[in-house]
C-alpha cells in the first residue's frame, strides 16, 4: 500500500505536485456550490417561498452541492494509481522470474522510504511493517512492491489468448471477450473478499491491512501462470496444459504465500491460524488457475 486514495493508495513518489482534476481542467467545486445556491434561490421564489427562507434553504443546499462534488472530485482523482504502474523493464524481467520461480529469492520484506527503529535504522533488523504505507518504495525500486502494470497486461493477453484458442476450435463468438472479462474480474473480486475475510479471522487491525490495490496486485499475478498453461496447451496438447498450469499454479501459491507472510507476521495472531490461512490461500490458486482457463482446452 502507498497511502490514502482510491483505492486506498495516496502515495507521492516524489515525481513531483500532481494537479488535480479541477485544477488542471479550470473549474473549482465552489463555482458548482454558487451556481446551485443561484439556481436554488430562483426556484424556490417561484414556489412561493419568501426570501429569507429561500435564501436559507439556497445557502444550504449550496454548501452540501459544494461538500459532494468537492469529495467526487477526490474520489475521482486517479493519481494514487500511477506509482502502482511505476515500473521499468528491469523490475518486469525480475517480477516474471520472481512469480514463476520463487524459490531462490530470499528477502520478502517492502523497502521503505525511511530507516528508523525497527526499520532498517537500529541494527538493522526489519522487526515490523510501518504503521504508515506511505514510507513503501514504489515498484521501480523494489521488486517485492505490487504493481498492477503486469496484472494489467497479465489480464488483457489472457483475454485475447483465451479467445484465440475458443477460436481455432470454432467456438469463437463475439460475447466470448466480454464474458471472460467479466468471469475473471468476479473471481478476483471474490478472492479478494476471502482475503479480507481471513485478515479479520487473523485478527489484523484495520488501519494495517493490505490496502485494496494491493490485494487485487497479488491475485492478478496468477495470469502470467496461465497465459504460459494455455500457450502450452495450444502447442502441445492437454496433458502440457495441465502439467504447465499446476506446476505454475504452485509457485503462484507459493510466491503468495511468502509475500502475505511478510504482510502478517508481525502481528498478534496465531500463527497457527496463520499458516493455515496463508496453505488455504496458496491451494486456491491451483485451482484458479485450472478454472479459469480450463475452456481454452478442447474437452
Amino acid at each position: 500500500g502507498y497511502g490514502g486514495g482510491a483505492g486506498g493508495g495516496g502515495y507521492d513518489p516524489g515525481y513531483g505536485q500532481q494537479a488535480t482534476s479541477s485544477q488542471m481542467s479550470g473549474w473549482q467545486p465552489g463555482a458548482a456550490g454558487a451556481d446551485a445556491s443561484f439556481i436554488m434561490s430562483g426556484m424556490l421564489g417561484s414556489a412561493g417561498v419568501n426570501g429569507v427562507a429561500a435564501d436559507i434553504i439556497s445557502q444550504q443546499g449550496g454548501r452540501m452541492v459544494k461538500t459532494g462534488t468537492t469529495r467526487l472530485l477526490a474520489c475521482l482523482d486517479i493519481s494514487a494509481l500511477k506509482v502502482y504502474f511505476a515500473v521499468d523493464n528491469a523490475y518486469v524481467v525480475h517480477k516474471i522470474r520472481l512469480i514463476l520461480c520463487p524459490f531462490r529469492h530470499a528477502n520478502w520484506r517492502r523497502s521503505h522510504d525511511q530507516a528508523g527503529p525497527g526499520l532498517g535504522g537500529v541494527g538493522g533488523v526489519q522487526q515490523s511493517v510501518p504503521s504508515d504505507h506511505a514510507l513503501y518504495k514504489p515498484p521501480s525500486s523494489d521488486v517485492n512492491a505490487p504493481d498492477l502494470y503486469i496484472p494489467t497486461m497479465g489480464f488483457i493477453t489472457y483475454i485475447l489468448l483465451l479467445a484465440y484458442a475458443l477460436g481455432l476450435d470454432n467456438r469463437f463468438n463475439p460475447e466470448v471477450l466480454s464474458l471472460t472479462a467479466s468471469w475473471a474480474m468476479v473471481a478476483l473480486m471474490l478472492e479478494v473478499m476471502v482475503f479480507w475475510g481471513g485478515l479479520w479471522f487473523l485478527n489484523v487491525e484495520a488501519a494495517k491491512r493490505p490496502y485494496f490495490l494491493d490485494l487485487l496486485a497479488y491475485t492478478s499475478y496468477k495470469f502470467v501462470g496461465i497465459i504460459f498453461g494455455i500457450a502450452s496447451g495450444l502447442m502441445l496438447g492437454t496433458t502440457a496444459y495441465y502439467a504447465v498450469t499446476i506446476v505454475f499454479g504452485i509457485t503462484m501459491g507459493i510466491f503468495l504465500m511468502k509475500s502475505l507472510n511478510y504482510i502478517t507476521e508481525a502481528y498478534n495472531g496465531s500463527s497457527n491460524q496463520r499458516r493455515y490461512f496463508l496453505a488455504a490461500m496458496g491451494i486456491m490458486q491451483v485451482f484458479l488457475a485450472v478454472l479459469l482457463s480450463r475452456s481454452a482446452i478442447p474437452a
